[in-house]
């Protein structure tokens, strides 16, 4: 009983691992003549880690949105849970008067539990296509590990490589 209650102990003081991730890069000229993204985020676990890792990671993508000059159009929250598979609602066009926007999905799952905390959040941009998405970026998170500073080393990563992704936008219409 010594061993798991010190393994136990060890694994509670450790701070936060690092993150694990994984990115699909963009390929130049691919977001030419889009007018703005319009930012969602779909939230698998409606608990307080997804609430707030949405709200985060609005606000990133507002800040590198409005430093690169693109307009963004911030879409709001869904929760995922109970959606039918064949519901296509997200495949709309986006309120916020952008005309032919880039789409940018954050796809946020947490647990937690009274000391150990999981979480993975995606963030992909796509368009419309005829039969779903064309996917132009992608990047994943997935952290584990004690609560305190979890949420915010997956935030972290995830911020990081939206930086990117907005900076081939602004490069790609920068001559428009």
């Amino acid at each position: 009983m010594k061993p798991l209650l010190l393994a136990l102990a060890v694994a509670i003081a450790l701070p936060a691992l690092p993150v694990q991730s994984q990115e699909l890069p963009i390929l130049p000229g691919a977001m030419t003549d889009l007018d703005g993204i319009s930012a969602e985020c779909i939230v698998q676990t409606p608990d307080r880690f997804a609430e707030t890792a949405c709200a985060s990671l609005f606000k990133a993508a507002g800040t590198l949105a409005k430093n690169a000059g693109i307009t963004l159009v911030e879409a709001g929250t869904t929760n995922w849970e109970g959606v039918p598979v064949p519901d296509r609602k997200h495949l709309d066009p986006p309120a916020g008067g952008l005309a032919k926007p880039v789409r940018l999905t954050f796809f946020i799952r947490g647990a937690q539990s009274d000391r150990i905390t999981g979480g993975y959040m995606r963030a992909v941009m796509w368009l419309p296509a005829e039969t779903g998405k064309l996917v132009l970026w992608e990047a994943a998170t997935l952290g584990t590990g004690p609560r305190k500073g979890l949420r915010t080393a997956v935030i972290k990563s995830v911020t990081e490589k939206l930086e990117a992704p907005f900076a081939a936008f602004a490069s790609d219409n920068a001559a428009q």
